[in-house]
């Protein structure tokens, strides 16, 4: 399994700008592979549930490894409100041909406002070059010889002296030519390039190829800072490696383009480049903090975040679950509810454990432990060779204002290694059988390595696509409810991620921009509905296993699945976020 064929195998490598051809069209970059849905013509977000599901179902399929979900206003970014004329409006019953009409003609309306800035601006630059040009003749005019008057003739310079042929004796003396010099090129006047063109700040002279140039003509690669890249070191350096670009494994003195991180970003020796790692995501993607924000969302657009299951926060909300819990049972005798409970700060699986009732003594343990979310468990997953899975997606937040998400088109799907069976009190502590995580599967008799992406324990979200579109599934429409998923859980986030920001890095003091690779854990119900189970700040880019040798005894061994899947993200990820190519585009 190539490396380069990486996530879905369609990959074509020639360069090519992304180009903003609005609602439902793809933001192409054939050298990535990046699909894009995009609204960005609309700043409140009337994307939701029409135009967005439209565009991704019509390109769901192909592209690149990255698909750009959205990329709104500053407005839609700011504050969730921003939601509400919209999907009023769908509530209204707009349909989502007139819709994409109007963004359609939305998008045509900028396109042309922008052409015309364009053409204005070169105009402006070729009348600047003029002006500069003009005025450089008159400066060497005026060091030169003074100007004549009208009517007169250009006085003739001196004819210079002959020597005299009797002079020194009677010796002749022989004159010799001056020696003839080779033309020199003319040196660029202060202002002006070497062709002419003003000097400014962002306009340089262009070149045919390259990221940069040094002397000489010679290309400059972009730098990246890998010391403390962690567990994604691996990825990290094939993505490097393969992009032809610059690592410094140890650091480096003068500032790089990027600084790859593999946790928090808190450095402020950094003022400059792109760091991967956005302030304060750590914190809002916490299970309490991220409840928290997609619970308001429920309570302003409960039809739209129904993606999230219900939740209380312990131990501040355990007297409101327990009287919710048996408010439902008074009304609905039948229901037979289970619970899950996950500790605030745990990671991989730790301390989760499943409940039927609010008087399970392990809450009470956990009331006086730490804080935690208990939620409503999904009892009728998707099942695939009778097994649970979930999926871990890859999602690129590349900017917070503009918002700009590209979500991946492959990602992981991990498995359970026992049969599902609907929960009982009898396997509620079946761990293997209800809880998905890698970290602990790993650990089970029956959990399978395989090199292929389609079996083993660990498979590619794309073979799982393949295999449901083999059975008549509709997976655009699948993939549709991902993206909106995504996008709609993105900006919950974003006002307090925006608030993190500015206080890290204040408006007009020096410091890097930030992009972040996310990881969201999305969960297929048999009705095929996506379920949003949590968000990870720092997913595992490893892309190795380990293997145990004996008992106790384990090495690492390369994994081809992981790295199909991650090292095309990370690659993608740092195409995307090329500061020269960005340099060369303005």
């Amino acid at each position: 399994m190539a490396a380069a064929a990486s996530v879905t195998g369609r990959v074509t490598w020639a360069a090519s700008p992304m180009r903003s051809l609005g609602l439902g069209r793809r933001l192409s970059l054939p050298g990535l592979r990046l699909e894009a849905v995009t609204a960005a013509v609309n700043p409140t977000l009337s994307d939701h549930g029409n135009g967005l599901g439209r565009g991704a179902r019509g390109s769901g399929c192909s592209g690149g490894s990255l698909v750009a979900g959205w990329g709104g206003g500053a407005a839609a970014a700011a504050a969730a409100l921003a939601l509400a004329p919209a999907l009023s409006a769908m509530q209204r019953g707009s349909s989502e041909s007139e819709l994409a009409a109007r963004w359609e003609a939305e998008a045509e309306a900028v396109a042309a406002a922008k052409a015309a800035a364009k053409a204005a601006a070169e105009a402006e630059a070729e009348a600047t070059a003029e002006t500069v040009a003009e005025q450089v003749r008159v400066d060497a005019g005026a060091a030169g010889e003074p100007k004549c008057k009208a009517g007169e003739e250009q006085p003739k310079a001196p004819a210079p002296a002959q020597p005299s042929a009797a002079e020194e004796g009677d010796t002749q003396v022989l004159q010799r030519p001056p020696p003839t010099l080779p033309p020199s090129k003319p040196k660029p006047v202060q202002g002006l390039c070497p062709h002419g063109k003003p000097r400014g700040k962002g306009r340089s002279c262009k070149r045919s190829s390259g990221h940069g140039s040094g002397e000489n003509g010679s290309q400059r690669p972009v730098t990246v800072d890998s010391s403390k890249a962690r567990t994604s070191l691996d990825a990290l350096k094939i993505s490097i490696r393969q992009l032809k670009w610059k690592e410094f494994p140890f650091g480096r003195r003068l500032p790089c383009d990027i600084y790859w991180h593999g946790v928090s970003f808190h450095d402020n020796d950094i003022f400059s480049g792109q760091v991967n790692k956005f302030p304060g995501m750590t914190e809002m993607v916490r299970k309490i903090t991220l409840s928290r924000a997609v619970r308001t969302m429920q309570n302003l657009f409960p039809e739209e975040y129904n993606f999230y299951p219900r939740s209380w926060i312990l131990p501040d909300e355990f007297q409101l679950f327990v009287a919710q819990v048996q408010m439902v049972k008074d009304d609905d005798p039948s229901w037979k509810p289970t619970f899950i409970v996950k500790p605030d700060g745990g990671c991989q699986g730790d301390g989760i454990y499943l409940i039927k009732d609010p008087s399970d003594i392990r809450l009470a343990g956990t009331l006086q432990s730490r804080p935690a979310v208990v939620q409503e468990y999904i009892c009728k997953p998707l099942l695939i060779d009778k097994l649970k899975f979930d999926i871990r997606l890859y999602v690129l937040l590349k900017s917070l204002d503009p918002l700009e998400i590209y979500i991946a088109k492959d990602g992981l799907s991990r498995f359970c290694t026992e049969p599902y069976q609907e929960p009982t009190p009898k396997n509620l502590h079946h761990i293997f059988m209800h809880l998905t995580n890698y970290s602990l599967n790993i650990h089970s008799g029956n959990f399978i390595h395989s090199d292929s992406a389609s079996t083993g324990s660990k498979r590619t979200f794309s073979s799982i696509l393949c295999r449901l579109s083999s059975k008549g599934v509709d997976i655009k429409k699948v993939w549709s409810d991902i993206i909106s998923l995504v996008i709609k859980t993105v900006i919950a986030l974003t006002p307090e991620l925006k608030v993190f920001y500015q206080s890290d890095i204040p408006t007009g003091r020096p410091g890097p921009t930030c992009f972040q690779i996310l990881g969201f854990d999305i969960l297929l119900m048999k009705n095929l509905k996506p379920i949003l189970l949590e968000v990870n700040a720092n997913p595992s880019m490893r892309i190795e296993h380990e293997h145990e040798l004996s008992p106790g005894v384990f090495e690492n061994v390369p994994s081809l699945v992981d790295e199909e899947v991650k090292v095309a993200v990370i690659r993608d990820t740092l195409r995307l976020m090329d500061p020269l190519k960005k340099k060369r585009e303005n």
